[in-house]
């Protein structure tokens, strides 16, 4: 068997260019050469974001259950009935932890403590920036309009307490809720002479099928008494 001896030969530059990965790793030095230091700068952005992250995090941890804390005390005072103590703590809550959950939250209960002081306009003002912060939440935004609602309605601003009790029906999860809200809506209608259009929403609350009864009767007879020209009575939502 002969044997084929084959004579080892040089490569030449243009060879090594030609050879897919000798080109690539030429193509990788250059690359390195002329960015590795933004590279090496970009990489230690990133950790040092992931760094600043989980501390920002945990610092959140701890704000959310100091104001948890805090809110807790501030609503044992509410459920007690005294406002007067309560309101200077939500607002302590609201001063101190903003972003929070609880802090938002101690705006919905500084309304209510308004309210419950004979306050509805300072009341109204702590429920529209409770609704500012529901972030898009129906069920937030449902107990904001309707809290605001009550608010106006106690103020005499019957007009905008019917807009909001509206804006509360929108976001209903059913149709008790809804037709609560939609009550309300209609009595402050009555009050800023606007019966026709709370004959409406009497008519549309009569006509959903899944309200409870005794809301449905309320509205029967407040939309007999609108319909025979008699003067309402406020109605019960």
């Amino acid at each position: 068997m002969s044997t084929h001896l084959v004579k080892h030969q040089k490569i030449t530059k243009r060879q090594m260019k030609e050879d897919p990965l000798v080109t690539a790793a030429f193509q990788a030095t250059a690359f390195w050469e002329r960015h590795g230091s933004k590279i090496l700068i970009g990489v230690g952005a990133v950790a040092l974001l992931g760094v600043l992250a989980f501390f920002m995090m945990q610092a959140r941890t701890k704000a959310e259950s100091e104001a948890s804390g805090d809110l807790f005390r501030a609503s044992l005072a509410v459920t007690n009935g005294d406002f007067a103590s309560a309101a200077p703590m939500l607002e302590e809550i609201v001063k101190s932890q903003p972003g929070t959950n609880a802090a938002r939250q101690a705006m919905l209960y500084l309304g209510d403590a308004q309210m419950a002081l004979a306050k509805p306009a300072e009341a109204a003002t702590w429920y529209r920036k409770y609704l500012e912060k529901a972030g898009g939440d129906d069920e937030r935004t449902r107990i904001g309009h309707y809290a605001l609602g009550t608010a106006l309605e106690d103020s005499r601003q019957y007009v905008p307490a019917a807009e909001a009790y509206a804006e509360a029906a929108k976001r209903a999860a059913n149709d008790n809720e809804r037709a609560r809200s939609m009550v309300a809506q209609a009595r402050s209608l009555v009050r800023a002479s606007q019966v026709p259009k709370a004959i409406e929403i009497y008519t549309a609350i009569v006509r959903l099928p899944n309200a409870e009864q005794s809301i449905q009767d309320v509205a029967k007879a407040k939309l007999g008494e609108l319909q025979a020209g008699a003067p309402a009575a406020p109605a019960t939502p």
